[in-house]
């Protein structure tokens, strides 16, 4: 009996390595597949255009609220000392430098600033669609008002974060006395991460122009704020112990900076691709996943069960059926815009076609479902009373495809070249 157990706990702890195993490697292949070293290196660069206009959007729009006077400085000095290595904080006086005079441009100048802004965010929701999967951005006013509450709205939330701080900051003094297990100081220690796990969960939720799972976008949140600490803290200790200075003299500040932006940015586009892979289960043991034909057909099942009963489906149907989001969204795409489903004003799905008017084939061709894949063996047999007959019919199709396309290559090509014979003496 013990060691049964035994064996059954190393098997088990077999099984989570494994899938800690495929689950780094998916990561790792997604990162590499959506570009995002490459995205990271753009973005720096647009960090360094747009960081500026950043800062006096967000002076201008605190100027506009009385309640936030001085609250402006507090925040920078936060924004620095939680986003800058100690090792750069003499970028903070260039910035400040370079924020203090773009107040005093004129007002085509504020404008080209606030385009500047704007293309910087256009640019990061576009490399979060990428690792989604999203092929349209937002589009029209919605876009506009979006990037217009970020540059307005964004700066107040911070003020109010800054305000909460102090007010708390106050309280310490308070509960000192009062706090004999030391939890206060555990408290405002962690205080950094708490808040920059909600600005990347916030990040990772509203950006893409897709429906993003919250409990995924928390996890995500929380593991690129704990990274981001530490990759800060390390980053701080190798700039410390090395000699850019002495190299690169007073500029040694430009590639120290750049670097920094460009780890920033892996970090945040690595968290992204956490959160899609979680949402999509792509980890999952490739021996274990449908085909995708196999998915659309029990999503299928389940509007036209929906149907009959007059209920709409919902996103949280269909991921309960083991489609990933990315997968989803594609399919969900490709059925809306051959109007085989419909999404009503609330965000959920109705069939708006009779499937006495559709085909399988139809759904082969709407999903470019190649005939090779068609013929495959599945992976796992569909669940469902349809699931019998579309095994039996995959087996059909595939012993027909080998019968069809079993001609040899000799064979093809002599009879082309024996046909091209007779033509040419028919001519003759």
């Amino acid at each position: 009996m013990l060691k049964l157990q035994l064996k059954l706990q190393k098997q088990h702890w077999q099984n989570l390595g494994m899938g800690g195993k495929i689950f780094a490697l998916s990561l790792v292949r997604d990162f590499q597949a959506a570009g995002c070293q490459k995205s990271a290196a753009a973005l720096t660069y647009m960090t360094l255009f747009a960081l500026v206009p950043l800062l006096m959007v967000f002076y201008s729009v605190f100027s506009l609220v009385p309640a936030f006077e001085g609250v402006s400085e507090q925040l920078q000095n936060a924004l620095f000392a939680n986003l800058l290595p100690e090792s750069n904080q003499s970028v903070k006086t260039y910035l400040q430098s370079f924020s203090s005079q773009a107040r005093n441009l004129t007002l085509p100048g504020v404008g080209m600033l606030f385009v500047t802004a704007f293309l910087m965010l256009t640019n990061i929701e576009k490399n979060f669609n990428t690792i989604w999967g999203v092929t349209q951005a937002r589009r029209g006013l919605l876009k506009y008002l979006r990037y217009w509450a970020v540059l307005s709205i964004g700066p107040i939330l911070l003020g109010m974060t800054m305000a909460m701080s102090t007010y708390v900051l106050s309280l310490k003094l308070v509960f000192d006395a009062y706090d004999p297990f030391g939890l206060v100081p555990l408290l405002f220690k962690f205080l950094p991460i708490l808040i920059m796990t909600f600005v990347f969960t916030l990040l990772f939720a509203a950006v893409p122009n897709c429906r993003v799972p919250m409990k995924y976008a928390l996890i995500g949140g929380l593991v690129t704020a704990m990274c981001f600490e530490f990759v800060k803290g390390m980053f701080g200790r190798f700039v410390a112990n090395t000699s850019f200075e002495l190299i690169y003299g007073a500029f040694a500040v430009v590639p120290l900076f750049l670097i920094w932006i460009n780890l920033l940015w892996t970090i945040v586009l690595s968290g992204a691709i956490l959160v899609r892979t979680l949402a999509e289960r792509n980890y999952v043991h490739l021996r274990g996943r449908k085909t995708d034909l196999v998915q659309a057909v029990e999503c299928l099942a389940l509007f036209y069960k929906h149907h009959q009963k007059g209920v709409v489906v919902t996103d949280k149907h269909c991921y309960r059926l083991g489609i990933g989001v990315v997968h989803w969204q594609t399919l969900r795409h490709a059925l809306i815009s051959a109007n085989w489903i419909l999404e009503t004003n609330n965000g959920d799905y109705a069939l708006c076609r009779s499937f006495s008017e559709l085909t399988l084939w139809d759904l082969v061709v709407l999903l470019d479902i190649k005939v090779a894949d068609l013929a495959k063996p599945l992976p796992t047999e569909p669940v469902g009373q349809w699931g019998k007959e579309f095994s039996a019919l995959r087996q059909r199709v595939a012993e027909s495809a080998q019968a069809q396309l079993g001609i040899t290559m000799q064979a093809l090509l002599e009879f082309s070249t024996k046909d091209n014979t007779d033509k040419a003496v028919s001519r003759a």
